[in-house]
């Protein structure tokens, strides 16, 4: 095995072991009773989807590594790539990407505004990277989105009657 996919394997690990450990840290998140008491009537963090989230990030981690390995061993191209279906599937798939980063966003800056120092079980390391999460979830929303508003500009301006 070359060096690199070892390195590969190695920080991929160590990306799982983080994520399981989010994904028990949201688990044992919903049993606490001062996270639960501080949450506003009108504004909860939603723990199911952040927990959804982290499995989402558990399997496109192990795409990632099965991807990696097929590259490795030199796996071969498909020819045929239908481009009608591909372009539909490419669009859905930013929307869908858009509507799940957004949520992301949304949750961790509930999360982060509704926690309280002196609460013990939400005050774990796991919850710095769902705060980080969040926040590059907010970039690429906005990037999605932007991409969005800039494709619709340029066809509203290009294709004149």
């Amino acid at each position: 095995m070359e060096i690199h996919y070892a390195i590969h394997l190695f920080l991929a690990f160590i990306c799982f072991f983080i994520l399981i450990s989010v994904y028990h840290y949201l688990d044992e998140l919903k049993d606490c009773a001062c996270f639960i008491e501080n949450q506003h009537p009108k504004y909860k963090v939603n723990i199911s989807y952040l927990k959804f989230y982290q499995i989402l990030e558990i399997v496109a981690l192990v795409f990632f590594m099965i991807i990696l390995f097929l590259y490795k061993e030199k796996w071969r191209k498909i020819e045929k790539v239908d481009e009608k279906h591909t372009k539909w599937i490419l669009i859905i798939s930013a929307i869908i990407l858009l509507f799940i980063t957004g949520l992301m966003s949304y949750y961790s800056i509930i999360m982060y505004f509704m926690t309280k120092k002196d609460c013990e079980c939400i005050n774990k390391w796991q919850k710095y990277i769902i705060y980080i999460q969040g926040a590059f979830n907010s970039i690429y929303f906005l990037r999605i989105f932007f991409l969005f508003v800039f494709v619709f500009l340029l066809m509203a301006f290009n294709y004149k009657a």
